[in-house]
């Protein structure tokens, strides 16, 4: 699988597939990166607890990094159903910030 990365949000996402937007901000802007510069950003880290896969059919087999921001289907640019409300970078981001808070 490859991973590409909005430019404009951040979020990543794995596929077979080049996607043709960001599953949270529906932008068009999305570049692909190798899994060494993945590794250096500290994408798809699974201490973080929020990667999850998602596949509906065959053609279509995703790994989300923050599923919980799944908004657009990344294929279709069409609004998606709320799949999870958890796994957002907003829990993320919270978590850092309670360790940097805490001085952990």
């Amino acid at each position: 699988m490859i991973i590409y990365v909005c430019k404009i949000c951040g979020r990543a996402i794995k596929s077979n597939v080049p996607p043709t937007c960001c599953y949270f901000d529906n932008c068009h802007s999305l570049e692909n990166i190798s899994n060494e510069d993945a590794v250096k950003m500290g994408l798809f880290e699974l201490s973080k607890g929020f990667t999850a896969i998602f596949s509906d059919g065959p053609n279509w087999a995703v790994i989300f990094e923050f599923p919980g921001d799944y908004k657009y289907h990344p294929f279709t640019g069409e609004q998606a159903p709320a799949v999870l409300s958890r796994g957002k970078l907003t829990d993320f981001q919270d978590q850092i910030m309670r360790k940097v808070i805490n001085n952990e």
